[in-house]
């Protein structure tokens, strides 16, 4: 028998990593204040199923005294429903009852007669997601107004898909996947009693591996078990239990950090020939790229829950190294919209493709938001001005002399100098009168708007109506005029905008008029 069949859990006391559900359920066994319909919610394998069971027990069980909560397991109602022979506790998979005749003939119809020798009738319907929308409106009344000796235990790992009028009827128990700490003391009790003995770094990875899943942990220590060895070894499940594949991927990555558009473009290609799925394959770069980053923030989270053999974990440390956290920001946001894109190309690897192309050539500079670009500006001003007057639309015909050390340096201390209220006002109309000569229908909201604050380098403006402000917030008009600020006052800016209440106001309305005679139109009161 598998182990998870084995080592079930048969009482409340036996469930691990679940403690507020089950000492809520405790408590209400105890005191005879059960509910009436339950909705058990949460990933696979961490005992959804297991948890209902030993609630029908407890509260069908024959010796199950006043005040006490777990099932004697000893009784004839305890051991038919564990061996799931009880008549009065119907199992039901919706993924294959998932018609509306289905729920009627087994839930409805069978909910209107008695228990025949138990307590209570328990319908335990597990991935419950998976009926059909006029399945659940039939459910529904019998959920309402269920009979009194009736309870529903409802099962899902997608909760998403129920209506909210289900959910509504149920008390709802949100499972979570279990800690690491509390199933590695489970598998090592497991093992003892077993008689068997297991490298650390052998039971790290099955642990890592079944990703919370107690049932998966189960499940790959059946596994390894079966070699039959009463010491397993790293040499014993390495044949059993194989690290996953990230070579690949990690050659992949390396390209790309190094910028290698020959290697990576070879890289795809034997991927194509290989067959593999190019969602998948970007799926497992993105989170190799992840377990980089934050292994850059801290080292003692290098593997993150990735079963990685001992070399894949050098060669991510050597790859760390290589690559600053805003850079690997800048391409996982690359390929994570490039991954999107992989189920609806023409090619599948063609996303991929592009992602490389994009980041080697320019993905850094494209990805950079307003301030980064700033900062980089501010570190190229220097070598800006070494540039020959032939390759600038404004220069005179002689080329200017090179600036000193001390003029450049001046430059770049005037250029960190705080922006005051004033200097902004002084040269308000200077500032409008570039903007419109670049882009005049931001000249007319920035006539509307008023200087609301001037905090360190940031300008606040206030606007009245909240589609000044969108236009103004735009990636492409922001940048626009934070540069123009810059340039007029010879500092550094940033921008921020904020809506004012809309008064009666004699020059706005003047310029919302002006505006609109702009455009051929009138405004209508």
């Amino acid at each position: 028998m598998a182990l998870y069949h084995v080592y079930r859990p048969q009482d409340f006391s036996s469930i691990i990593g679940q403690e507020p559900i089950v000492k809520t359920l405790e408590n209400q066994v105890a005191n005879d204040k059960t509910a009436h319909a339950y909705l058990f919610a949460g990933p696979r394998g961490v005992g959804k199923t297991t948890t209902a069971r030993i609630l029908a027990k407890a509260l069908n069980c024959e010796k199950r005294k006043d005040d006490i909560f777990d099932p004697c397991n000893t009784c004839e109602s305890c051991k038919e429903i564990s061996t799931s022979r009880a008549i009065d506790v119907i199992e039901i998979d919706a993924a294959s009852h998932t018609g509306v005749d289905s729920v009627r003939e087994n839930i409805i119809e069978n909910a209107q007669f008695k228990p025949t020798k138990s307590v209570y009738k328990v319908f335990i319907i597990d991935e419950v997601h998976m009926l059909s929308t006029s399945a659940f409106n039939a459910l529904l009344k019998t959920l309402e107004e269920p009979p009194d000796h009736t309870v529903f235990i409802l099962a899902t790992t997608e909760l998403h898909k129920l209506p909210d009028t289900i959910i509504s009827r149920c008390q709802q128990f949100d499972f979570k996947k279990i800690p690491y700490e509390i199933m590695k003391k489970q598998l090592q009790g497991i093992l003892k009693k077993e008689n068997v003995k297991m490298d650390s770094d052998v039971l790290d990875r099955v642990i890592v591996k079944s990703d919370g899943c107690d049932r998966d942990a189960l499940n790959l220590l059946d596994q390894l078990m079966s070699s039959g060895e009463k010491k397993i070894t790293r040499e014993t499940a390495s044949l059993i239990l194989p690290v996953s594949r990230t070579k690949d991927t990690l050659a992949f990555i390396s390209a790309l950090i190094t910028k290698n558009m020959s290697e990576g473009f070879s890289l795809l290609a034997i991927q194509a020939n290989a067959g593999i799925q190019f969602f998948q394959f970007a799926k497992d770069t993105l989170q190799l790229l992840r377990s980089i980053l934050i292994s850059s923030i801290d080292s003692s989270h290098s593997s993150l829950g990735i079963d990685l053999s001992e070399d894949a974990k050098k060669t991510i440390e050597t790859l760390r190294k290589n690559i600053s956290q805003q850079e690997l920001i800048c391409l996982m946001d690359i390929l994570l919209r490039r991954k999107q894109e992989i189920k609806t190309a023409p090619l599948p690897q063609l996303p991929l493709e592009m992602a490389l192309v994009e980041w080697c050539t320019n993905g850094l500079s494209e990805n950079m938001n307003t301030d980064q670009r700033e900062k980089q500006k501010d570190k190229n001003e220097v070598e800006e001005e070494k540039v020959t007057s032939k390759t600038k639309e404004y220069v005179k015909d002689k080329e200017p002399e090179k600036p000193s050390l001390k003029e450049r340096v001046k430059h770049i201390v005037s250029h960190n100098q705080m922006v005051t209220k004033e200097e902004v006002e002084n040269k308000w109309n200077e500032i409008i009168k570039r903007i419109e000569s670049e882009s005049p229908s931001l000249s007319f909201i920035l006539k509307l708007a008023d200087i609301h604050e001037i905090s360190g380098n940031q300008i606040t403006l206030a606007v009245h109506h909240s589609f000044h402000k969108d236009k103004l917030m735009e990636k492409a008009c922001k940048r626009k005029v934070v540069d123009i600020f810059s340039d007029v006052l010879g500092k550094k800016t940033s921008l921020d905008i904020i809506i004012t209440e809309t008064k009666e106001n004699p020059r706005e309305d003047k310029e919302l008029q002006d505006l609109a005679s702009a455009f051929g139109g009138e405004i209508v009161q």
